[in-house]
């Protein structure tokens, strides 16, 4: 519960006291907690000790120790574990164990490596899988193989907006607008629409929520009057807007 919440230092604190012998779901969670709170030598380090006490790893300990190695780059390590996972705990890899390593290769530039990762697996992928390696190939810029996943992430999912989104961020980083007019004529032909962002922010006791395009809050010529005046101080500035992301808006 600590870790969820980002409270490592308790959950270490918690994990520490512990009078009856530790079961393999208190090590899970705070390898798992460790990992996605970014800590990833300390997840490590609880998997070297938990093997040490002799308490047998299981999937869910794997997923774990795959995540801190994805984001903490540490490929070497991230392999020899996926090969330890089979070859020393007779663990089967699930689709989302693949996915961890897809992201840990493709994120750290193993663009062709996670490819023939992909190529290998013998069952069917499901969209988790895409889903990382079209992202780890929007990180690197490469819309080659980023078509090639997005393809396959439409015929998956064809009316998520999420797919078409990171392909035409691929093609706008690389210049290619020719491919995002395409995207956005795919999307309205089939009717996929991006869902419009939303934030929100406490004043006093009240939640003041926000959605793109929405004119009906009670300030809303107050502040797009403020939203007007900051854009002609920007440009005043000089500011230059990032292009990267350019299908962030609705399609039209």
């Amino acid at each position: 519960m600590y870790a969820k919440c980002g409270d490592v230092k308790c959950s270490v604190q918690v994990f520490s006291e512990m009078v009856s012998k530790k079961d393999i779901i208190s090590w899970n969670s705070m390898i798992v907690g460790f990992a996605k709170n970014g800590f990833a030598e300390d997840a490590l380090k609880v998997f070297e000790e938990m093997k040490r006490e002799f308490v047998k790893p299981d999937d869910i300990t794997f997923l774990g120790v795959l995540t801190a190695c994805s984001h903490a780059g540490m490929v070497s390590e991230g392999r020899q574990i996926f090969k330890d996972m089979t070859s020393l705990y007779d663990v089967r890899p699930r689709a989302d164990h693949c996915a961890c390593m897809v992201d840990l290769l493709g994120r750290w530039g193993n663009l062709k490596e996670a490819e023939e990762f992909i190529e290998r697996l013998d069952f069917e992928l499901d969209a988790m899988i895409w889903s990382a390696y079209l992202g780890a190939c929007k990180l690197h810029g490469d819309d080659t193989r980023g078509q090639k996943a997005a393809e396959k992430l439409i015929e998956l999912e064809p009316q998520n907006s999420s797919s078409y989104i990171l392909l035409s961020n691929i093609y706008a980083a690389s210049g290619n607008w020719g491919g995002v007019n395409f995207l956005r004529k795919e999307m309205k032909e089939r009717g996929v629409r991006k869902p419009p962002g939303c934030s929100w922010i406490i004043v006093g006791q009240k939640t003041n929520m926000f959605v793109a395009g929405d004119k009906f809050h009670p300030c809303a010529g107050e502040i797009h009057a403020l939203l007007k005046d900051l854009t002609a101080l920007m440009k005043d500035e000089v500011y230059f807007a990032d292009i990267g992301s350019v299908m962030d808006g609705s399609v039209n």
